[in-house]
């Protein structure tokens, strides 16, 4: 029953650094100003002068979009932003909304993905808990426990993976067609795909933006699991050199 108690601890703990992983990047403002200000290879040219609009109007839309998406605004719906066209993009000026109406609804289906990662993570760190308390019931030291059952689970996690990121280094533009594939289905199956001659959105976020987001993601992952291996990794070793120890 314990190693039952353990092992679902130790799954807590993984959605916990998986979440967190996805979170921390996803609303890390200064990562999206770096992002805006880089110079396309070809181009020459940052986010916002092939968008065709200020730097200032970028960050306000890009903040009240995070402000959307963490719940924190009701509606993508009367964000305004002065748009000039620029490489056949359609020219939005102040008075209507920045956000097209394809893009607003996809985003719909995007917050509700986060809804129920933010959920995840809550039902995760609570269920860790009481996992931990009912653990000091039937054992004397749940740490030594949830240690190493932590470090085998991230342990198997990062094993795992390595060989997703290979296989998703091969084709990234198809395996982020198939994430959506997965993900957005039935109705939100008809919103993801954005034109860039149409919406603005796509040309906020390209193909390498998630790239890079995605690289930042696995980074944190990496990360985090380290620091909790190497931590419970050296709390076992340190516990069985107590005195007594079985």
């Amino acid at each position: 029953m314990r190693w039952v108690l353990g092992y679902v601890a130790a799954l807590c703990v993984l959605v916990l650094v998986i979440s967190q992983s996805v979170i921390i990047p996803t609303f890390f403002m200064p990562f999206f100003r770096w992002h805006y200000t880089r110079a396309d290879a070809q181009t020459g040219l940052d986010i916002a002068e092939t968008i065709g609009i200020s730097h200032e109007d970028l960050t306000h839309v890009t903040t009240e979009l995070l402000r959307y998406m963490r719940g924190r605004r009701d509606s993508l719906e009367g964000i305004t932003a002065v748009v000039a066209g620029r490489n056949e993009v359609a020219s939005r000026v102040y008075g209507q909304n920045f956000f097209s109406e394809t893009e607003i609804r996809h985003m719909v289906d995007v917050r509700r993905l986060y809804e129920q990662l933010f959920a995840a993570r809550n039902v995760a760190f609570f269920l860790l808990i009481a996992l931990v308390l009912g653990m000091l019931l039937i054992q004397d030291n749940p740490l030594f426990l949830l240690a190493r059952c932590s470090r085998e689970i991230l342990a198997g996690f990062l094993a795992v993976m390595v060989v997703l990121a290979g296989v998703i280094a091969i084709d990234f533009g198809r395996s982020w067609d198939i994430f959506h594939y997965i993900f957005f289905r039935g109705d939100a199956a008809n919103y993801w795909r954005l034109m860039p001659f149409e919406d603005l959105m796509i040309n906020m976020y390209p193909l390498h933006f998630f790239l890079h987001i995605s690289i930042f993601v696995a980074v944190l992952v990496v990360i985090m699991s380290a620091i909790i291996i190497a931590a419970a990794s050296f709390y076992l070793q340190y516990h069985r050199r107590l005195p007594g120890f079985n």
